[in-house]
């Protein structure tokens, strides 16, 4: 069974990349400054991969509360829940950004939390 080219993927599951693009633009945050026009004409020349990479993390993020709802489990998972600072420094980031770091300091946290359980448990 052979890969499926990007191509094919929108084909299958937007029917065209006029749709996917409408999807992602829907989902991904705009340019400052920068119309709904815009930012589809703009979003038209993206590659088809780029535009599925875009739809997934957007999903991903969108899963994982938004951006409001990833500042606020990194700055608790990171115990720095009262730090303002730092929670303006994180809004600022782009969403893959916080995808990935929300996802890093879970992984970290449930890790951690399994070897603290087996200490207990030799103990």
């Amino acid at each position: 069974m052979a890969t499926k080219t990007p191509h094919q993927i929108v084909k299958e599951r937007y029917g065209s990349k006029a749709e996917l693009v409408e999807k992602v633009a829907a989902l991904s945050e705009r340019a400052e400054g920068e119309t709904d026009d815009e930012h589809k004409k703009r979003l038209k020349y993206v590659s088809n991969a780029k535009l599925l990479h875009l739809v997934a993390q957007s999903e991903r993020a969108h899963a994982l509360g938004g951006r409001d709802g990833m500042v606020a489990k990194i700055l608790e998972l990171k115990g720095q829940a009262k730090d303002r600072e730092y929670e303006d420094k994180l809004k600022k980031l782009a969403i893959g950004r916080l995808v990935d770091l929300t996802q890093t300091l879970q992984r970290a946290a449930k890790k951690t939390a399994k070897t603290a359980g087996s200490k207990r448990d030799m103990g």
